[in-house]
């Protein structure tokens, strides 16, 4: 889940106003770092695996702002038939504890290569990012690209935004709206949030789930606080190596209303770039679809994505 609208900025208005209302109602090239294993400081993150190992890499799920596993509740169902798959809760979000962490964008992709050790992985996995989340992956592949088998950008914020200043406004947008939901908690006003950023189409234990990390103020808190990093974060990114021309990549880039794709698009071409970068990549365009519905309703999408990228490691018939 993400509090960046469909689209990228279609709906950033009305989403601004509805929490506006609630409120008013209720009241430098660096070099590579290396990999280092867990920490006794770092404690283990809550994560939901489902499938069994086989030939084909794990794949990991990296949820988008205010957002945790149980978004990807649906797509793991999929997912799962096909392989072992995992989604998990960044610190302090959902069921995951506080960690020594930071929340800043390289934080948390050090935090991913952590989660991927805990669930005992040590092949090459295949990453998936929603909106903020892709940022996430996005990092850690920089940071180490020898531990990814395959990158899919779902409807993503990336390094590419960088360039189209319509792009940054929107994330500069997208952080009030996180401030504004944190306040609405610390206000008492938290089950307005949940109310607000609940998505449909999730199974009632992980809409439960994804309710109790919306209202939960210590995690509206940290959800606000790690959007807030995202701007620096993109440049942070740039700054990292880019040698992952060799991982295959799939970007999925979904609009509500059928664009004329002949026609320049900012939010279409920073979400493309990454795949046009890669020597292997294919470029979903999801028409119709939502900013959020690939996470459920249109993860036809995602499951196409992954099972491609599944595909070379499948054993001939």
């Amino acid at each position: 889940m993400s509090i960046m609208p469909p689209a990228r900025v279609r709906n950033a208005a009305s989403l601004l106003l509805g929490l506006g209302l609630l409120f008013l109602v209720g009241c430098a090239g660096s070099p590579r770092p290396a990999y280092e294993a867990p920490a006794q400081a770092y404690p283990p993150l809550f994560a939901d695996c489902r499938g069994e190992p086989g030939p084909t890499p794990t794949v990991v799920l990296e949820a988008g702002a205010f957002g945790t596993s149980a978004d990807w509740d649906r797509v793991l169902g999929d997912l799962s038939r096909g392989g072992r798959a995992c989604a998990y809760d960044r610190a302090g979000l959902g069921r995951s504890p506080p960690s020594a962490g930071g929340v800043d964008v390289i934080s948390r992709a050090q935090e991913l290569g952590r989660v991927i050790d805990q669930i005992g992985e040590t092949r090459p996995v295949i990453l998936v990012g929603h909106s903020n989340g892709a940022l996430y992956i996005q990092a850690f592949a920089r940071l180490y690209p020898t531990r990814v088998a395959g990158l899919v950008y779902v409807n993503g914020v990336g390094v590419d935004d960088l360039r189209y200043p319509l792009l940054m406004g929107e994330l500069a947008q997208e952080r009030k709206l996180s401030r504004l939901a944190a306040g609405l908690g610390e206000a008492h006003l938290a089950g307005l949030v949940a109310d607000t950023l609940s998505e449909p189409g999730l199974s009632p234990e992980a809409a439960a789930h994804k309710r109790a990390a919306l209202v939960c103020v210590p995690c509206l808190e940290t959800a606000r606080d790690e959007d807030v990093q995202i701007v620096a974060g993109l440049h942070a990114v740039a700054a990292l190596p880019d040698d992952v021309r060799q991982i295959p990549t799939v970007t999925i880039v979904g609009a509500e209303e059928p664009p004329d794709w002949r026609e320049p698009h900012d939010w279409a071409q920073a979400e493309e770039a990454p795949a046009l970068r890669a020597d292997v990549h294919w470029i979903l365009y999801a028409q119709g679809a939502s900013h959020v519905s690939p996470l459920a309703r249109d993860r036809a999408y995602v499951d196409a994505a992954v099972d491609w990228l599944r595909s070379p490691y499948r054993a001939a018939p």
